[in-house]
């Protein structure tokens, strides 16, 4: 362990020692049909990993159908006219692949993994599924019933998940970001086999999608399988990505409570308004990532060594920035208690400790070390293949190639005078929304 310690140190220290312009060096070419292609090679293993990413998430859903963009991904392993539901998990899984997919607010991703000698087997069977999904009343019913057993397992019987469903609905009030990605109740059942065709019709299409290609592979050889399983597929017009707006909750803080018996320690949470990678304050993304490594990023900053190892208020702070989505979402700071701490005590000492911040700003060390840790995490995304492509989801999200490629280069170049007027921008005004998770007693 030591000595893989020390190895992964001086690679980081050669990495942080030259550009971070080119880590990923993804290559990239467009289908006449509008279907982008993106390559990045990787030959530390034989496999690739295969991702298809459309420009559709739950916030695009129909008022009326939220969360059909999830259930349409499971409908996307229901076959298609070729390929039987029963085949399509169960050929990859013969040739020792794995495969799976996510929806969330922004995007749905497709992912398999497989040897990369089946590299055109994953390509016909994503461009076939792309426009020849068969799926029938019967398993649109079944499916729901899988769906409903998911959402119970999320929230109905997770300690958290109806306070989780009361805070989104809290940020967001009438922004879509405040339903969950799987929906209500109500929404479920109004699926049908008519709406999810409908959904499947409209969104996906070649021009509405990227194919992203990571592992031992080339783009010529990529290319030639695309044009060969994309290329007579048609375009379509794609809907405008247009969300309901969220207005202003300028001098509103919603205090959220629950007291669950299946909770044994004390949680506390502060979810603030913050701006995302475009629009107005875009200016202070790349600051409010470093801010939100400075709070408690992992076990080795001050905030988290005063409050959990010198003062013993707490077990474990931490701090997240939500930036990376399609429309803004918030910049939070979490808390989870050490054995019979007052909540009160610990909240004056926060409190505190981010007035100091916002009067004296973060030192030249502290910004350092989260820069080197932000920069850390970068060297192991580009390890694997599967990372790789999550982090080319921010397509979907409106980031560009070049500002994906960059994104190190925009960290190491952060100042503090940045990370100060992100902070006075973001915890200079109270929060949006608190939520306190207590134990039954």
């Amino acid at each position: 362990m030591k000595k893989f310690l020390r190895l992964s140190f001086l690679f980081l220290t050669l990495f942080m020692g030259q550009s971070m312009a080119g880590i990923f060096n993804p290559q990239v070419q467009t289908l006449p049909n509008g279907l982008k292609v993106i390559v990045v090679p990787n030959d530390m293993a034989p496999i690739v990993n295969v991702g298809v990413l459309y420009m559709v998430g739950t916030a695009d859903d129909p008022p009326s159908l939220v969360g059909i963009s999830h259930f349409l991904e499971h409908m996307m392993f229901k076959g298609t006219k070729t390929v039987p539901t029963s085949e399509f998990k169960k050929t990859i899984l013969t040739y020792g692949g794995s495969t799976n997919a996510s929806t969330n607010f922004d995007y749905t991703l497709y992912n398999t993994e497989i040897a990369k000698e089946h590299l055109e087997l994953i390509l016909k069977f994503e461009a076939d599924r792309m426009v020849n999904l068969a799926f029938t009343e019967a398993e649109v019913k079944s499916e729901k019933d899988v769906v409903w057993e998911e959402r119970r397992m999320r929230f109905e019987n997770h300690p958290f998940g109806q306070a989780y469903e009361v805070l989104l609905r809290t940020l967001s009030w009438y922004h879509p970001y405040g339903v969950p990605p799987i929906g209500y109740p109500v929404h479920i059942q109004n699926y049908s086999y008519e709406s999810v065709r409908a959904h499947y019709s409209t969104w996906y299409a070649p021009n509405n999608a990227i194919l992203i290609v990571a592992g031992k592979t080339t783009m010529d050889e990529v290319m030639k399988l695309a044009e060969k399983h994309f290329g007579s597929l048609s375009s379509k017009k794609i809907p405008a990505r247009v969300r309901t707006a969220e207005p202003s909750h300028l001098g509103i803080t919603q205090h959220i409570e629950q007291k669950n018996p299946r909770n044994s320690l004390i949680l506390l949470n502060w979810y603030y308004k913050s701006p995302n990678h475009k629009g107005e304050g875009k200016e202070h993304y790349y600051p409010l990532i470093v801010l939100s490594q400075i709070l408690g990023g992992n076990s080795t900053t001050e905030f988290y060594k005063v409050l959990v190892e010198e003062k013993k208020l707490a077990i474990n702070v931490g701090a997240s920035y939500e930036g990376d989505s399609f429309d803004p979402r918030p910049f939070s700071i979490a808390a989870t208690l050490a054995p019979h701490m007052d909540v009160q005590t610990f909240k004056k000492e926060l409190a505190t400790i981010l007035q100091n911040i916002l009067e004296r700003g973060v030192s030249e060390e502290e910004l350092r070390k989260a820069k080197r840790d932000l920069l850390a995490q970068l060297a192991f995304i580009r390890d694997g293949n599967d990372s790789t492509l999550n982090v080319f989801t921010g397509l979907a999200c409106d980031f560009t190639i070049e500002e994906i490629e960059k994104w190190g280069e925009y960290i190491q170049g952060v100042t503090l005078e940045q990370v100060h007027a992100a902070a006075k921008l973001v915890l200079n005004v109270p929060p949006i929304a608190t939520m306190d998770l207590y134990p039954e007693k």
